[in-house]
Protein backbone atom coordinates (compact mmCIF):
# COMPACT_ATOMS: atom_id res chain seq x y z
CA UNK A 1 0.00 0.00 0.00
CA UNK A 2 2.70 2.39 1.01
CA UNK A 3 4.71 1.95 -2.95
CA UNK A 4 1.46 2.48 -4.52
CA UNK A 5 0.62 5.50 -2.22
CA UNK A 6 4.11 7.32 -2.85
CA UNK A 7 4.01 6.14 -6.50
CA UNK A 8 0.53 8.29 -6.81
CA UNK A 9 1.91 10.93 -4.45
CA UNK A 10 4.84 11.78 -6.87
CA UNK A 11 2.67 11.85 -9.75
CA UNK A 12 0.41 14.49 -8.11
CA UNK A 13 3.82 16.24 -7.23
CA UNK A 14 4.92 16.51 -10.72
CA UNK A 15 1.56 17.79 -11.89
CA UNK A 16 1.98 20.65 -9.50
CA UNK A 17 5.46 21.66 -10.09
CA UNK A 18 5.63 21.12 -13.72
CA UNK A 19 2.88 23.69 -14.55
CA UNK A 20 5.28 26.96 -13.73
CA UNK A 21 2.44 29.47 -13.16
CA UNK A 22 1.20 27.23 -10.26
CA UNK A 23 5.19 28.05 -8.69
CA UNK A 24 4.77 31.27 -9.27
CA UNK A 25 1.79 32.03 -7.93
CA UNK A 26 3.05 30.00 -5.03
CA UNK A 27 5.79 33.18 -4.50
CA UNK A 28 3.95 36.19 -5.50
CA UNK A 29 0.01 35.34 -3.53
CA UNK A 30 1.99 35.75 -0.02
CA UNK A 31 3.65 38.94 -1.04
CA UNK A 32 -0.05 40.01 -1.83
CA UNK A 33 -1.18 39.27 0.85
CA UNK A 34 1.73 40.27 3.68
CA UNK A 35 2.26 43.42 1.44
CA UNK A 36 -1.08 45.14 0.91
CA UNK A 37 -3.32 43.35 3.39
CA UNK A 38 -1.17 42.72 6.59
CA UNK A 39 0.29 46.94 5.57
CA UNK A 40 -2.46 48.44 5.03
CA UNK A 41 -5.22 46.98 7.62
CA UNK A 42 -3.66 47.88 10.30
CA UNK A 43 -5.87 47.63 13.39
CA UNK A 44 -3.46 47.49 15.68
CA UNK A 45 -3.50 51.97 15.07
CA UNK A 46 -6.57 51.47 17.57
CA UNK A 47 -5.26 49.37 19.97
CA UNK A 48 -3.43 51.77 22.89
CA UNK A 49 0.20 50.11 22.92
CA UNK A 50 0.51 48.85 26.18
CA UNK A 51 -2.31 46.59 25.34
CA UNK A 52 -0.64 45.12 21.80
CA UNK A 53 0.13 42.15 23.09
CA UNK A 54 -2.97 40.90 25.22
CA UNK A 55 -4.96 42.16 22.46
CA UNK A 56 -2.93 40.24 19.76
CA UNK A 57 -2.28 37.03 21.81
CA UNK A 58 1.25 38.38 22.58
CA UNK A 59 1.97 39.96 19.10
CA UNK A 60 3.90 42.69 19.32
CA UNK A 61 1.81 44.62 16.00
CA UNK A 62 -0.72 43.45 14.18
CA UNK A 63 1.68 42.24 11.29
CA UNK A 64 3.03 39.64 13.41
CA UNK A 65 -0.47 38.59 14.92
CA UNK A 66 -1.82 37.88 11.34
CA UNK A 67 1.56 37.08 9.38
CA UNK A 68 0.85 33.99 11.79
CA UNK A 69 -2.93 33.33 10.85
CA UNK A 70 -1.72 33.76 7.32
CA UNK A 71 -0.16 30.19 7.68
CA UNK A 72 -2.95 28.81 8.70
CA UNK A 73 -5.30 30.35 6.38
CA UNK A 74 -2.57 29.61 3.14
CA UNK A 75 -2.33 26.01 4.05
CA UNK A 76 -5.90 25.80 4.12
CA UNK A 77 -6.26 27.10 0.53
CA UNK A 78 -4.29 24.74 -0.56
CA UNK A 79 -5.80 21.79 1.17
CA UNK A 80 -9.36 22.99 -0.51
CA UNK A 81 -8.36 22.83 -3.77
CA UNK A 82 -6.50 19.46 -3.16
CA UNK A 83 -9.95 17.36 -4.40
CA UNK A 84 -9.55 18.75 -8.27
CA UNK A 85 -7.24 16.53 -9.80
CA UNK A 86 -9.41 13.59 -8.47
CA UNK A 87 -12.34 15.33 -10.59
CA UNK A 88 -9.89 15.80 -13.21
CA UNK A 89 -8.89 12.31 -13.57
CA UNK A 90 -12.21 11.09 -13.21
CA UNK A 91 -13.71 13.50 -16.26
CA UNK A 92 -10.23 11.95 -18.16
CA UNK A 93 -10.75 8.39 -17.20
CA UNK A 94 -7.74 7.83 -15.28
CA UNK A 95 -9.67 7.26 -11.89
CA UNK A 96 -11.69 4.39 -13.67
CA UNK A 97 -8.21 2.89 -14.50
CA UNK A 98 -7.42 2.86 -10.32
CA UNK A 99 -10.83 1.41 -10.05
CA UNK A 100 -9.59 -1.54 -11.83
CA UNK A 101 -5.99 -1.86 -10.87
CA UNK A 102 -5.37 -4.14 -7.77
CA UNK A 103 -4.81 -1.46 -5.11
CA UNK A 104 -6.38 -0.57 -2.07
CA UNK A 105 -9.31 1.94 -2.88
CA UNK A 106 -7.73 4.03 0.31
CA UNK A 107 -4.54 4.85 -1.56
CA UNK A 108 -6.36 7.26 -4.09
CA UNK A 109 -7.22 9.41 -1.23
CA UNK A 110 -4.44 8.86 1.01
CA UNK A 111 -2.35 10.01 -2.29
CA UNK A 112 -3.76 13.06 -2.89
CA UNK A 113 -3.59 14.13 0.96
CA UNK A 114 0.08 13.13 1.14
CA UNK A 115 0.72 15.22 -2.28
CA UNK A 116 -1.71 18.05 -0.30
CA UNK A 117 0.22 17.93 2.77
CA UNK A 118 3.86 18.75 1.25
CA UNK A 119 2.57 21.02 -0.76
CA UNK A 120 0.87 22.83 1.80
CA UNK A 121 3.87 22.84 3.99
CA UNK A 122 6.28 24.26 0.70
CA UNK A 123 4.17 26.72 0.60
CA UNK A 124 3.74 28.41 4.30
CA UNK A 125 7.53 27.64 4.18
CA UNK A 126 7.74 30.45 1.94
CA UNK A 127 5.35 32.80 3.27
CA UNK A 128 7.03 32.56 6.90
CA UNK A 129 10.60 33.39 4.89
CA UNK A 130 8.49 36.30 2.97
CA UNK A 131 7.19 37.28 6.69
CA UNK A 132 10.60 37.66 8.50
CA UNK A 133 11.69 39.28 5.34
CA UNK A 134 9.69 42.13 5.35
CA UNK A 135 11.50 43.51 8.50
CA UNK A 136 14.29 43.86 6.10
CA UNK A 137 12.43 46.12 4.02
CA UNK A 138 12.71 49.96 4.77
CA UNK A 139 8.99 51.13 5.13
CA UNK A 140 7.60 47.83 5.84
CA UNK A 141 6.47 46.06 9.14
CA UNK A 142 8.15 42.32 9.08
CA UNK A 143 7.55 39.26 11.45
CA UNK A 144 8.91 39.45 15.35
CA UNK A 145 9.40 36.35 17.21
CA UNK A 146 9.72 36.20 20.65
CA UNK A 147 12.97 36.32 22.31
CA UNK A 148 14.55 32.75 22.79
CA UNK A 149 12.57 31.75 19.45
CA UNK A 150 14.65 28.20 18.54
CA UNK A 151 14.53 25.51 16.63
CA UNK A 152 11.74 23.43 18.71
CA UNK A 153 9.11 25.93 18.15
CA UNK A 154 9.85 26.20 14.89
CA UNK A 155 9.08 22.55 14.51
CA UNK A 156 5.92 22.64 16.74
CA UNK A 157 4.60 25.13 14.37
CA UNK A 158 5.06 23.15 11.45
CA UNK A 159 3.52 19.80 13.95
CA UNK A 160 0.21 22.32 13.62
CA UNK A 161 0.82 23.16 10.60
CA UNK A 162 0.84 19.91 9.61
CA UNK A 163 -1.97 18.51 11.45
CA UNK A 164 -4.37 21.04 9.99
CA UNK A 165 -3.50 20.40 6.52
CA UNK A 166 -4.25 16.73 6.81
CA UNK A 167 -7.42 17.74 8.15
CA UNK A 168 -8.18 19.70 5.57
CA UNK A 169 -7.32 17.66 3.02
CA UNK A 170 -9.22 14.83 4.08
CA UNK A 171 -12.49 16.68 4.39
CA UNK A 172 -12.18 18.17 0.71
CA UNK A 173 -10.46 15.03 -1.20
CA UNK A 174 -13.85 13.40 0.73
CA UNK A 175 -15.71 16.12 -1.12
CA UNK A 176 -14.47 15.56 -4.36
CA UNK A 177 -14.86 11.72 -4.60
CA UNK A 178 -18.08 12.42 -4.03
CA UNK A 179 -18.63 15.04 -6.44
CA UNK A 180 -19.57 14.75 -10.23
CA UNK A 181 -18.09 17.75 -11.63
CA UNK A 182 -15.53 20.73 -10.99
CA UNK A 183 -18.58 23.04 -11.12
CA UNK A 184 -20.02 21.40 -7.57
CA UNK A 185 -16.63 21.29 -6.14
CA UNK A 186 -16.13 24.92 -6.74
CA UNK A 187 -19.49 25.91 -5.69
CA UNK A 188 -18.70 23.80 -2.74
CA UNK A 189 -15.34 25.62 -2.09
CA UNK A 190 -16.89 29.01 -2.18
CA UNK A 191 -19.87 28.03 0.32
CA UNK A 192 -16.97 26.61 3.02
CA UNK A 193 -14.23 29.49 2.24
CA UNK A 194 -15.18 32.42 3.72
CA UNK A 195 -16.93 30.91 7.09
CA UNK A 196 -13.85 29.12 7.86
CA UNK A 197 -11.47 31.80 7.06
CA UNK A 198 -13.89 34.96 9.05
CA UNK A 199 -15.18 32.43 11.76
CA UNK A 200 -11.99 32.19 13.15
CA UNK A 201 -9.18 33.94 15.04
CA UNK A 202 -6.73 33.73 12.32
CA UNK A 203 -7.19 37.19 10.73
CA UNK A 204 -8.46 39.04 13.34
CA UNK A 205 -8.62 38.90 17.42
CA UNK A 206 -11.89 37.46 18.68
CA UNK A 207 -11.82 39.66 20.95
CA UNK A 208 -13.40 41.71 18.40
CA UNK A 209 -16.13 39.26 17.78
CA UNK A 210 -19.91 39.12 19.10
CA UNK A 211 -20.52 36.31 21.67
CA UNK A 212 -22.50 34.19 19.12
CA UNK A 213 -19.79 34.41 16.48
CA UNK A 214 -16.71 34.07 18.96
CA UNK A 215 -18.53 31.20 20.32
CA UNK A 216 -17.83 29.57 16.87
CA UNK A 217 -14.34 31.00 15.95
CA UNK A 218 -13.42 28.98 19.40
CA UNK A 219 -14.16 25.84 17.98
CA UNK A 220 -12.82 26.07 14.49
CA UNK A 221 -10.23 24.19 13.56
CA UNK A 222 -8.67 26.96 11.79
CA UNK A 223 -8.43 28.60 15.75
CA UNK A 224 -7.05 26.27 16.85
CA UNK A 225 -4.08 26.00 14.31
CA UNK A 226 -3.66 29.76 14.76
CA UNK A 227 -3.76 29.98 18.77
CA UNK A 228 -0.88 27.07 19.04
CA UNK A 229 1.32 29.07 16.09
CA UNK A 230 0.94 32.29 18.37
CA UNK A 231 2.01 30.21 21.82
CA UNK A 232 4.76 29.11 19.93
CA UNK A 233 6.14 32.56 17.91
CA UNK A 234 4.77 34.59 21.16
CA UNK A 235 4.74 34.95 24.71
CA UNK A 236 0.90 34.75 24.64
CA UNK A 237 -0.93 36.25 28.08
CA UNK A 238 -4.33 35.15 27.00
CA UNK A 239 -4.42 32.44 24.90
CA UNK A 240 -7.77 31.24 23.57
CA UNK A 241 -6.94 27.50 24.57
CA UNK A 242 -4.25 25.40 25.94
CA UNK A 243 -1.34 24.68 23.70
CA UNK A 244 -2.37 20.58 25.07
CA UNK A 245 -6.25 21.21 23.70
CA UNK A 246 -4.99 23.39 20.12
CA UNK A 247 -2.74 20.17 19.46
CA UNK A 248 -4.92 17.18 20.75
CA UNK A 249 -8.12 18.78 19.30
CA UNK A 250 -6.20 18.87 15.90
CA UNK A 251 -4.94 15.46 16.50
CA UNK A 252 -8.43 13.92 17.11
CA UNK A 253 -9.83 15.88 13.50
CA UNK A 254 -6.95 14.71 11.40
CA UNK A 255 -7.18 11.21 12.74
CA UNK A 256 -10.80 11.30 11.95
CA UNK A 257 -11.24 12.97 8.66
CA UNK A 258 -8.20 10.69 7.11
CA UNK A 259 -10.31 7.77 8.45
CA UNK A 260 -13.02 9.25 7.01
CA UNK A 261 -11.59 9.79 3.45
CA UNK A 262 -10.59 6.18 3.67
CA UNK A 263 -13.73 4.58 4.47
CA UNK A 264 -15.75 6.90 2.22
CA UNK A 265 -13.38 6.09 -1.08
CA UNK A 266 -14.61 2.63 -0.74
CA UNK A 267 -17.84 2.98 -1.16
CA UNK A 268 -17.58 6.20 -3.74
CA UNK A 269 -14.77 4.20 -5.97
CA UNK A 270 -16.71 1.29 -6.18
CA UNK A 271 -19.93 2.45 -7.28
CA UNK A 272 -18.35 4.85 -9.94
Amino acid sequence: MLRESWALTVRELKHWYRVKIQIFMTLIQPIVWLGLFGQAFNIGSFVPTTMIPTFFSGAPDYFSFMALGMLAVNALFTCMFSGMSIVWDRRFGFLNKLKASPIPRGVVPFSRIMATVIRSLIQVSIVLVIALAFQYVPGLTGLTLKDGFGIVDLLGMFFVLFLLSVAFASLFTTIALAVENQETLFGVINLLNLPLMFASAALFPTAMMPDWLKTIANYNPLTWAADALRQFAFVDPNPIHSMLFDIVGLVVIAVVMVGISVVASRRLLSNR
